[in-house]
């Protein structure tokens, strides 16, 4: 593990410790704990050390869902601006790059130890008006115009709601939407994506798991046989990316703003740049 990430986590640790305001020796109990499984973890991966931490976060907080109520805000936010997003996709030039774009903005709604800015309709305003620093937008529409089994691999809420839009400009037949097992930062469990309606669009499954990404070595029967059977993944967030960018699918398409410089490196891009790749390590 980089000594970024170190931090990263820590910040994480920082911030819920400021949301919920526990008693100090909670506090300082949660702290040291945490240091107690890096330290003694430090071969993990880092979403395998996050779903951990917030794991632990949830039995010393005692909250199963610590983001409820940003989760359910940030869909209710973009739920209402659907409409007007749908229109911009419709009346562009090319409706499928368009909702596609949107699709990567919505990965800025994320309240980890990248924190997203409170008035998140402005920083969309904000990223729509910037150019995708990779964009590989035309090879993924060929790659959905070809496949017959496609998986899509949501991340958080309120950047579902532009899933949702982007896959009303694809064949939705074709597609399954997963989401993670059980509620981890404001990544979209099934509840969540059912609110936004993406089950009125397509099929959605669980990964079985509540990892802040996709670890393969842990999801459900079921997830696993529609990852292996998948013609064409969609891998939205870079939580996914962390955790498949070795998996070895041969047809993988990571969508994602780099939120740190490590991982930024490895994709050749600026922090907070926009990606649509399809990256072979």
């Amino acid at each position: 593990m980089r000594h970024e990430c170190y931090f990263c986590h820590i910040r994480t640790i920082e911030k819920l410790i400021d949301k919920f305001k526990p008693d100090e020796k909670v506090a300082e109990r949660f702290i040291f704990s945490v240091h107690e499984l890096i330290e003694s973890n430090w071969e993990l991966s880092n979403p395998q050390l996050a779903t951990e931490i917030h794991r632990m976060a949830k039995n010393q907080l005692s909250n199963i869902n610590l983001y409820a109520e940003e989760k359910l805000n940030a869909n209710t936010i973009l739920l209402k601006e659907y409409p007007y997003w749908k229109t911009i996709v419709n009346e562009s030039e090319n409706p499928f790059f368009t909702a596609a774009k949107l699709s990567v903005i919505g990965n800025i709604i994320d309240y980890g130890a990248q924190s997203a800015n409170d008035d998140i309709s402005n920083q969309i305003e904000s990223f729509f008006h910037k150019d995708l620093k990779v964009d590989m937008t035309a090879e993924l529409k060929n790659e959905i115009g070809k496949a017959e089994n496609i998986l899509y691999l949501g991340d958080n809420c309120g950047e579902i709601v532009f899933d949702k839009l982007f896959i009303e400009t694809m064949n939705p037949q074709n597609i399954t939407f997963a989401v993670r097992g059980k509620p981890v930062i404001n990544d979209a469990t099934l509840e969540d994506a059912n609110q936004v309606g993406i089950d009125n669009v397509c099929r959605v499954i669980s990964n079985g798991f509540d990892a802040p990404s996709t670890l393969i070595d842990f999801c459900s029967d079921e997830f696993v046989d529609a990852y292996n059977n998948a013609d064409l993944i969609i891998s939205k967030g870079q939580g996914n990316f962390e955790g498949l960018m070795e998996s070895g699918h041969s047809n993988q398409f990571f969508l994602l703003i780099a939120k740190c410089d490590p991982i930024a490196n490895l994709l050749g891009v600026d922090k907070n740049d926009m990606v649509v790749s399809k990256l072979v390590l």
